[in-house]
């Protein structure tokens, strides 16, 4: 080879050199379109799963709306979260109602207890009776809204038992728009009876 062959060799192989190093390494490396359109997306940012939540007479309004703001998105997963803990908590506090009731029923039908003690107890007995309607309603239309949860989730099974205790449990009501009523079209369109009965 010639020196002239040789000065053009030593002066194109290292650019030859950088430019194989360069295409090698763009093949390897993501596209920078990508890691720029990466970038320009806002992150989405995860949707808070409701799961250390705590229901009480407090809060439980807002808990309530949060549900129907979640359905209303179509967020199922969120909506049953916080639907599961106020049926929890509509039970706990009806389980509480019940025993401390029993309980004093038995106090006020003991000879022994004073008189003013009896006044007392039946007093708490009357703001129990005006309680029991209240987390009755609550227990029973959170179980209806579990099984519609459920049914939109496509847990039939799960809807089924919630509904089917709902009409259970729940006053009858022949009205149309009635929660008893929407349970029992709901029912029958999960089992595929659709305006059997």
């Amino acid at each position: 080879m010639s020196n002239e062959g040789r000065r053009l060799l030593s002066h194109v192989l290292p650019v030859f050199l950088v430019l194989l190093a360069f295409s090698i390494l763009a093949m390897t490396a993501p596209p920078l379109t990508f890691a720029a359109s990466k970038k320009a997306k806002p992150e989405a940012k995860p949707v808070q799963k409701e799961k250390d939540i705590v229901i009480n007479d407090g809060n439980l309004k807002a808990y309530q709306k949060k549900v129907e703001d979640f359905v209303k998105k179509g967020d199922f997963d969120n909506s049953l979260s916080i639907m599961l803990r106020i049926h929890d908590y509509a039970d706990d506090v009806l389980s509480t109602l019940k025993a401390v009731k029993a309980q004093y029923e038995k106090a006020v039908g003991d000879q022994s207890l004073p008189q003013k003690d009896k006044e007392d107890l039946f007093i708490k007995l009357t703001r129990i009776g005006e309680l029991m309607p209240r987390y009755a309603t609550l227990y029973n239309s959170s179980t209806f809204n579990l099984g519609y949860l459920y049914a939109k989730r496509g847990e039939t099974e799960k809807a089924r038992k919630c509904l089917v205790e709902f009409m259970q449990t729940a006053p009858f009501s022949t009205g149309r728009d009635s929660q008893w009523m929407k349970a029992k079209a709901l029912l029958l369109e999960l089992y595929g009876l659709e305006g059997e009965f």
